[in-house]
């Protein structure tokens, strides 16, 4: 993604110019180097994107992103580099506790060098290290460390375990990339560069509900009050507003928070050109007209050159299939290129019952309870396609539930669905619309999201809270259907419905077979991608690392795989395509690729 590049030695001035030059993925793109001497610091991106350097008499102080609700920034990140610099550990956890905001922040010694990168609790800019040639690299982008290792490493090979997590679950667990010696810096870390070593200093805890002596109405006004506070702070750093609005209730929260707030507001949504989604969109009319405010739709579609573009720019962190949001931002930028975009990203962990269904009383039953319950593909299926150990891979499920600060299995299962699903997938998705703008969302503001995970699981339940949330924030928006379920979430319709999803969801092989029938499986999905046969036709491109045999029969499958998990097969292959440690092969490969993924669908 856009953003910081940093390598704590000395490092070839020509390879890390080329890398930062592929990372130019537009003509609004430009590089800049801010320090580049004993080691490099520089950020890429486009000139509307948030960067800032602070210079004092002890440090140079790079901030990606924002702090929301802070009035002098220089002051508060300086505080950062003292706490850092002088290992003050419990007071910098203290300093990240208490920050709300969307950031990674680089602080360089001026007296010796030495290195520190922090970002927030929530990990929302996603940012990979590696050790390249001897020196640890850290960057926003994925692509400059696959362009430094091929050109002055041995090339990256691609990590088997990952491989699978992604196909059984649509991203790997914990720091894990595609890539092996490549890692994600973990949220509310602080990393020393000098000794490539990252430390947790915030984490969350999910089994304690301090909001359980409140009832649902105190709590819903509590939330109220923290949301439009996070609106407003975020309406604070820009002139204007445009919030992605579809037809379900968390963008629908955010719009109507966004109300209380300053500034220029506007509402876009995304339209299909098959109209496939012409329900959402006419929800999302309603809800912006009810509070009036201005309502733009936008044609998008997963197009050939969008999906070669989300290829070349995640390098296989995002499945292809979200090419379409791609589209979407490119188109609403265009029109509002210093707006900030916000979704409604989060307010599916914030206020919905994340606990499990059913009762769970051993660490066995929580392994399977997430293998079976959260997969893409089945795991039989995966250790076919991918040559990995189905002991070894549910062991590493069982692993990182066991990491977890929790105590109770029940707590340990919210934990892997914020930390796991929303953090090493969601915000991933939620990143690629900062190619062409900056995106942000209320929902993950840390007094609003600690708040609202106090709230017990009862009050969740049945969208109760929610709909106390939202009659707080506006009663106007209980009056138009959600659109998953054709009815408003206040009405008789509505909760009927609502029960015979949730009973479904106990039982997901006959959930599976009723959305079939109904034919919402695929929740307005293109038909699997035919640029999945055309990257497939030679199997001595991908046998490697992939199953022949199992790779065709996904392809050939006659309708027996969705076109989700097509696209996630899709993105794995076309992303560890040429890892030979070569740079000129890697990028032959990509250029290989992207020519094979023209094939239209």
């Amino acid at each position: 993604m856009p953003g910081i590049t940093v390598a704590d030695e000395p490092i070839d001035r020509g390879a890390v110019d080329d890398a930062l030059g592929s990372v130019c993925f537009t003509d609004r793109y430009d590089s800049h180097y801010v320090i580049d001497d004993e080691g490099i610091v520089a950020h890429s991106g486009y000139d509307e994107y948030p960067i800032e350097v602070f210079d004092t008499d002890a440090y140079t102080i790079v901030l990606e992103g924002h702090l929301y609700g802070t009035d002098d920034v220089e002051t508060t990140v300086t505080e950062a580099a003292e706490l850092v610099a002088g290992a003050r550990t419990e007071e910098l956890s203290e300093w990240v506790g208490e920050r709300d905001g969307d950031f990674l922040l680089v602080v360089v010694d001026q007296d010796d060098g030495e290195t520190w990168a922090i970002n927030d609790a929530f990990g929302r800019l996603p940012t990979y290290r590696a050790t390249v040639g001897g020196t640890t690299i850290l960057t926003r982008e994925l692509k400059v460390v696959r362009e430094l290792a091929g050109q002055i490493g041995d090339g990256l090979e691609p990590d088997s375990l990952a491989l699978g997590q992604m196909l059984l679950f649509g991203y790997p667990l914990g720091t894990r990339t595609l890539f092996e010696g490549v890692e994600q810096l973990p949220p509310g870390s602080v990393l020393e560069l000098e000794s490539d070593t990252a430390d947790s200093i915030h984490e969350f805890q999910f089994d304690e509900h301090a909001n359980e002596h409140r009832s649902v109405e105190e709590n819903a006004r509590r939330l109220r009050d923290r949301f439009v506070d996070a609106c407003q702070n975020r309406a604070s750093v820009t002139g204007e507003t445009v919030v992605s609005l579809s037809g379900g209730l968390d963008s629908r929260a955010v719009i109507a928070g966004y109300t209380h707030a300053d500034g220029e507001l506007l509402a876009a949504t995304s339209a299909r050109t098959n109209g496939g989604n012409a329900a959402e969109v006419d929800v999302a009319r309603q809800v912006a007209n009810a509070l009036e405010v201005p309502w733009q739709s936008y044609v998008a579609d997963r197009t050939d050159r969008h999906r070669e573009l989300l290829l070349e720019m995640s390098q296989g962190m995002n499945n292809l299939g979200m090419s379409l949001g791609l589209n979407f931002a490119e188109q609403v930028a265009a029109d509002h290129p210093d707006a900030t975009f916000v979704t409604g990203d989060g307010g599916d962990k914030a206020i919905p019952d994340l606990t499990p269904s059913k009762d769970v009383d051993s660490m066995d039953e929580l392994v399977e309870l997430v293998v079976d319950g959260q997969q893409v593909f089945s795991l039989e299926e995966v250790t076919d396609i991918v040559d990995v150990d189905p002991a070894r891979l549910v062991s590493s499920v069982r692993s990182r539930l066991l990491s977890y600060p929790e105590s109770t299995l029940e707590g340990r299962y919210v934990h892997f669905l914020v930390r796991e699903r929303g953090i090493n997938w969601l915000n991933h998705g939620e990143d690629r619309t900062r190619y062409y703008t900056w995106s942000t969302t209320p929902f993950y503001a840390l007094p609003f999201f600690e708040e609202a995970m106090a709230c017990p699981p009862a009050q969740k339940d049945g969208t109760k809270l929610y709909r106390e949330f939202l009659a707080q924030l506006s009663p106007a928006t209980l009056e138009i259907d959600y659109v998953d379920f054709g009815a408003p979430i206040d009405s008789l319709t509505y909760r009927v419905k609502r029960f015979g999803y949730d009973w479904l969801s106990e039982h997901p092989g006959l959930k599976d077979r009723v959305f079939g029938l109904l034919g919402q499986g695929e929740s307005g999905a293109d038909s699997p991608p035919m640029a999945l046969a055309e990257a497939t036709s030679d199997p001595s491109d991908f046998r490697e690392h992939f199953s022949s045999e199992a790779v065709q029969r996904v392809t050939w499958s006659g309708g027996r795989y969705t076109a989700t998990q097509q696209y996630f097969l899709l993105t794995l292959i076309a992303a560890v395509r040429g890892t030979d440690g070569s740079s000129e092969a890697d990028s032959e490969s990509v250029d290989g690729e992207a020519e094979k993924l023209s094939v239209s669908q």
